[in-house]
């Protein structure tokens, strides 16, 4: 295959299309009942459709003749599984063009006032961000995203099942959900808008299957709904569309508080956040996370903040002796525990200080943070070679 032709373009993120071909393949092998559309993952990942047709080819080919080694080139026989065309794109997904990779067009090559706008800080458009959201969400309920709890219509509806798939989105949300839709979009409330978000990223799920309902025209119908890669998905269509409005949150990726809007930061502080989370024991990523969430929440107060830092402390009180003694961040360390006493962080007595801003707890939850970072690294450093080390 010329993967280099531009119907082998992704518009999909390549990590979402290598996520959801090999667990489709995967699902296909372990549970009998299930058979994976492969066509259908290549119309909607691939901006052409020659990977689609090339796939039902080949497939076509081998049911007739039963024998993959006759039919298919030498480079399929390497394939990690037998799923023609599908299993090499995924082999060679770095050597895919995504929508990343294009060039931008000639007025944002050239203009300055485009390169300024790039630039300069905009303040957050929630309209233009409610209005975006809801042609979202109706495109995405019109291609099955949105799995059962919340599907497309059908012209021979159930209205048993309309009415309960009410209740489920009522129960889910802990009272009755604001409206899904709008005449207006902007007549949702800021935080209604966020609610909705992150109530949508929880039953957001990619259709595995569909089947065309010929009854006057109904349309397509989906099935075996894949939870991992909508949400998956959703959280990468959702972020660009809140960053295209410069609203200043983005739906988490990872950690404790994944698939609810956190305030954002930079990217260097982003990858702290990142490596910082991946500890060496499980009681330690949890209490990493639980800090993490507790201070990036898009409702964070100034006591969630403060609690956030006691939990980072909690983590550095074994090292501060033994992991960090004789080293240049030693001295560091002890200031950082001298200012969490002495302002009330950690043990929360009268006499302590409390007058501080909420810039001043910033800076100690990055401190804090960036030290925690710093005691894995120096264990990682000490730790004895073992022999899967060397294996490896």
């Amino acid at each position: 295959m010329d993967l280099t032709d531009p119907e082998f373009t992704l518009t999909w993120p390549r990590e979402v299309f290598i996520t959801e071909a090999t667990s489709m393949m995967r699902a296909e092998r372990e549970r009998r009942s299930f058979h994976a559309d492969y066509a259908f993952l290549l119309e909607e990942a691939f901006a052409g459709s020659v990977p689609a047709t090339e796939y039902s080819a080949r497939k076509g080919m081998l049911d007739w003749t039963g024998d993959a080694r006759s039919t298919w080139p030498s480079s399929f026989e390497s394939a990690q599984d037998d799923v023609p065309v599908v299993s090499e794109l995924v082999r060679r997904a770095d050597e895919l063009r995504t929508p990343a990779t294009r060039r931008p067009y000639f007025s944002r090559r050239n203009s300055s006032s485009h390169r300024e706008e790039e630039h300069s800080t905009s303040e957050p458009d929630w309209a233009a961000a409610k209005d975006r959201f809801s042609t979202f969400i109706a495109r995405w309920q019109a291609s099955g995203y949105f799995g059962e709890e919340y599907p497309d219509g059908c012209v021979d509806p159930n209205d048993e099942l309309e009415v309960g798939l009410v209740e489920k989105l009522a129960d889910l949300y802990g009272q009755q959900p604001p409206p899904l839709s709008y005449p207006e979009a902007d007549r949702w409330g800021d935080d209604e808008f966020c609610d909705l978000v992150e109530l949508l990223h929880d039953i957001a799920a990619r259709p595995r299957n569909r089947y065309y309902h010929e009854y006057s025209q109904c349309g397509y119908h989906y099935s075996n709904h894949a939870l991992r890669t909508g949400q998956m998905l959703y959280r990468i269509r959702v972020n660009e569309l809140l960053d295209a409005t410069n609203l200043p949150f983005r739906l988490a990726t990872e950690g404790e508080d994944i698939g609810r809007l956190v305030t954002i930061t930079d990217d260097a502080r982003a990858d702290l956040l990142l490596r910082a989370v991946e500890q060496p024991t499980r009681q330690l990523t949890d209490q990493v996370s639980h800090a993490i969430a507790l201070y990036r929440s898009r409702q964070s107060t100034r006591e969630d903040k403060v609690s956030a830092i006691r939990e980072l402390m909690a983590v550095l009180e074994p090292d501060r002796y033994t992991v960090l003694k004789g080293t240049p961040a030693e001295k560091d360390n002890e200031s950082l525990f001298q200012i969490a006493n002495k302002y009330a962080i950690r043990h929360n007595k009268d006499s302590e200080l409390r007058d501080y801003s909420i810039a001043f707890l910033d800076w100690m939850f990055w401190a804090a943070l960036a030290m925690v970072q710093l005691c894995k690294e120096l264990k990682a450093s000490k730790r004895p070679i073992t022999v899967s080390d060397r294996e490896c």
